[in-house]
């Protein structure tokens, strides 16, 4: 069925007109309703003239739907779906040959959700977010296209902002809008968000779910990426040894095969491991490893946040500021809110800003990661605006901070 009557609804709602107004000297208002909940043939005389009043481009709207087209676009929807970067690859080309105002609304509004998938499988965050920003204002309208694209896709670019709460909502939404067969590329970046959100009963759950898929298609890159979540997992929970001992088993497995992104996440997760273990000189030498290989800063901002960590503990003044300020670059460049806030809270501290700490925890740092439920990250946050409280002898705020370190993040 035509999303024609569902993409005059977006734009009608986006623009703030009501359906009297709209169908005003145009059509009935009960044709207009039911051209927009798809339940009467579209005539096109009337929907020319609804555009006229929105002021769309008609051609999409009148044009016939290239069913040859739509079919070599959805199978490279396909191919994004599973990661086939290679048949990615082959088909981008005629893809984009086509010209997407030549397009009908039908295979516009597929191709825009393809593309946030394409840019997301080829590490173009900059251009993701763009997309995702453009699917974003008309949200119903690509729900009604494609359900369970329009949500995987938007809830991998939030998990890639850090917005951890963002993306489990849309990422539960494509688990429950898709019935056809179980998504590997889904569930595992599922794991990879409640891992984030510790909860680890479910990542565990996810991720060996997509492990089982992927072994069934022998997808070995994929396989480990799994394990890397599991080996993550066990870090969480405290079981350090077992981490290790799974990292060291990856590292060994760390051949031309495997892409970049993952020997790059093998390296820091050893570091991060060492890290915890307070053995900071191995944790540098895997942390620097990691950001050696081809991959998208973005990704890796806990590697330099953690290596300005280590520079501060050592008393390293000048390496702590080149991290600080190389972190803040990337995460202002790529938007990535998170990650600007904990470099900034590690900026204050280095230079010793108690004040403008304090306001900024709780002005800002405290909400965001109480909207975003990570309740690791709002303990230690808390606990440093109860340590601070403390140096100015405000005790009664300082009890109530530590006292929130140590509930944790009541939902």
């Amino acid at each position: 069925m035509s999303i024609i009557g569902q993409a005059l609804k977006s734009y009608r709602m986006e623009q703030g007109f009501t359906q009297e107004q709209l169908a005003d000297g145009i059509c009935s208002v009960a044709y207009l309703s039911k051209l927009e909940n798809g339940k009467i043939s579209v005539d096109q005389t009337v929907v020319m003239n609804l555009c006229d009043r929105l002021e769309l481009d008609q051609t999409p709207f009148l044009i016939k739907t290239d069913t040859v087209f739509h079919d070599e676009l959805l199978q490279w929807l396909s191919d994004i779906h599973i990661f086939h970067i290679l048949e990615v690859d082959k088909r981008t080309p005629s893809i984009f040959e086509t010209k997407r105002d030549a397009m009908s609304i039908d295979n516009q509004c597929l191709y825009d959700i393809a593309l946030l998938g394409y840019y997301l499988m080829t590490d173009q965050l900059q251009n993701a977010a763009t997309q995702c920003d453009e699917l974003e204002k008309r949200p119903l309208l690509y729900q009604a296209c494609d359900p369970f694209s329009f949500f995987k896709f938007t809830g991998m670019y939030y998990r890639r902002k850090g917005l951890y709460h963002n993306a489990i909502e849309r990422l539960e939404q494509a688990n429950d809008s898709y019935h056809e067969q179980e998504d590997a590329e889904l569930y595992i970046t599922m794991a990879t968000v409640y891992s984030r959100l510790n909860n680890i009963l479910i990542s565990n759950k996810y991720a060996q779910l997509a492990f089982s898929i992927f072994q069934e298609k022998l997808f070995y890159v994929r396989m480990i990426d799994c394990q890397i979540v599991l080996g993550v997992n066990y870090s969480l929970v405290g079981d350090v040894y077992s981490a290790e001992t799974y990292f060291q088993q990856l590292l060994e497995v760390d051949g031309e095969h495997l892409l970049d992104k993952t020997r790059a996440n093998i390296h820091h997760n050893i570091g991060y491991i060492n890290f915890r273990k307070k053995e900071y000189h191995d944790a540098k030498q895997s942390f620097e490893r990691a950001l050696t290989f081809n991959v998208n800063e973005s990704d890796f901002l806990n590697a330099r946040y953690l290596l300005a960590y280590i520079a501060m503990q050592e008393r390293d003044r000048f390496k702590a500021k080149e991290h600080i300020q190389t972190g803040l670059i990337v995460a202002n460049r790529y938007e990535h809110l998170r990650y600007k806030i904990k470099f900034r809270v590690l900026d204050y501290l280095l230079d010793e800003q108690t004040d403008k700490l304090v306001d900024y925890l709780e002005d800002e740092v405290l909400s965001f990661f109480e909207t975003n439920r990570e309740e690791i990250e709002l303990k230690s946050y808390y606990y440093l605006l109860g340590q601070l409280m403390f140096d100015q002898k405000k005790y009664k705020r300082a009890a109530e901070c530590f006292k929130r370190s140590t509930d944790g993040l009541v939902v």
